[in-house]
């Protein structure tokens, strides 16, 4: 296991003025006065690995997140509009948004957020407003092509006027989709060619709905995959994938993989590989049963000597991996 080192980046504001959100409650809206009030902040607290994003990646400029929020009084009913789908971006200068938020003394605030900012086409994204642990996110057709997602979700209290101390939000962005790679290796003298690795019936869409995800880590939401119909294929060089004492991991880089979280019993794989003095190609398939979880790494180790043998997956959560791994060093989509 990797040690994992706590970063933060501290999100500055780019901005004057005062929001005027909607109201959902029955009193009228509170207001902070511009020159007295206490600017909100951000921290973005990274407590795992960013998968498809290294480090670098999600600090360079021009990423950008979605935040959404809502603060309340606890002893009153309703709650007001602060943050609706508002993206926070990376600068030269720091983390901005616009136009400045300021804190509300005796209110609550419920923060969510998730990266990255713009999804594919496909996808929906919706921000279902309440009190409280009741606020979440949903996202209705989300397509599995590499793209990393991770949500994120916080409360803070402000108690007193213009108190400069108030904590700023912490972010702690976590994994909603499932991380799967495969090894080939051997334990035969002469080494051999992958020329061929695809993976079939698998659902590679989904619904995911965030009203029951933990910002803790204890519940991820929970994913409605779509139907089994979608593939995989790994991307190997012209003239195969050459494969010896040393294990070869497939779907790494840009071709990783990071699936809907779904159950199957019957995944494909189909290989295609040759030996050094063989001119023939051989074929090899296997089914494969088990579920994928959010949150979630899977290794998949398969020997071809010359029968192909799958071995039960090493799960990890990917806070095992370093952030700086090269496994996990991949242009942000």
């Amino acid at each position: 296991m990797h040690s994992i080192k706590i970063w933060s980046l501290a999100f500055t504001v780019a901005a004057s003025g005062l929001l005027i959100g909607s109201c959902s409650g029955s009193e009228d809206e509170p207001t902070v006065p511009e020159e007295t009030g206490t600017p909100m902040t951000f921290n973005a607290v990274e407590s795992e690995s960013r998968a498809a994003v290294s480090a670098a990646g999600f600090n360079a400029t021009g990423t950008e997140i979605k935040v959404w929020g809502v603060y309340y009084n606890p002893e009153k009913p309703g709650y007001f509009n602060l943050f609706d789908g508002t993206t926070v971006k990376r600068e030269e200068t720091g983390w901005t948004y616009s136009p400045q938020r300021y804190w509300m003394p005796g209110y609550t605030y419920d923060f969510r957020a998730l990266y990255p900012a713009n999804l594919s086409a496909s996808a929906k994204v919706e921000y279902v407003k309440g009190n409280g642990a009741t606020s979440h996110i949903k996202i209705d057709g989300f397509t599995a092509d590499g793209t990393d997602l991770m949500v994120a979700s916080e409360r803070r209290i402000a108690l007193a006027d213009n108190d400069k101390s108030l904590a700023a939000v912490d972010l702690r962005f976590r994994h909603i989709l499932s991380r799967v790679t495969f090894i080939a290796k051997t334990d035969d003298t002469e080494p051999f060619k992958i020329l061929g690795f695809r993976i079939k019936n698998v659902a590679a869409s989904g619904n995911w709905d965030g009203s029951t995800y933990k910002a803790d880590g204890s519940d991820y939401g929970k994913w409605t995959p779509g139907e089994s119909n979608g593939s995989y294929t790994a991307a190997i060089p012209s003239g195969g994938l050459s494969v010896g004492n040393t294990p070869v991991r497939l779907f790494d880089g840009d071709n990783i993989i990071l699936a809907v979280p779904q159950p199957f019993e019957s995944l494909a794989i189909e290989i295609e590989y040759s030996y050094p003095d063989d001119a023939r190609i051989h074929s090899a398939a296997a089914q494969l049963s088990g579920t994928w979880l959010p949150g979630k790494s899977y290794s998949y180790s398969f020997t071809i000597n010359p029968q192909i043998l799958f071995e039960a997956p090493v799960v990890d959560d990917w806070s095992s991996e370093s952030v700086n791994s090269p496994d996990f060093d991949v242009k942000l989509p």
